[in-house]
């Protein structure tokens, strides 16, 4: 019976090593992942400027979302990078 608690416990503790660290921005952007689809944003990415910061997409389709959003999204978004 003790083997079977510490296998379960082993199992639970193993599950929440998981990390949740958001992927490194590509240079000169201030997120690794896009907005919308949550895909890592690399160097080359298209892009859009917002108060002086670089936000990459994943794709121009992506990039064009962004011209969608309201100015309050906007700063939500980036003041939560």
């Amino acid at each position: 019976m003790k083997i079977c608690t510490v296998l379960a416990s082993a199992t639970l503790l193993l599950a929440g090593c998981q990390t949740s660290s958001k992927p490194a921005a590509a240079p000169g952007m201030i997120n690794g992942t896009c907005p919308f689809s949550s895909q890592p944003v690399g160097e080359g990415a298209p892009t859009a400027e917002w108060n002086g910061d670089t936000v990459g997409f994943c794709c121009a389709g992506c990039a064009m979302r962004w011209d969608g959003w309201t100015d309050e999204q906007k700063d939500a978004f980036v003041s939560a990078q």
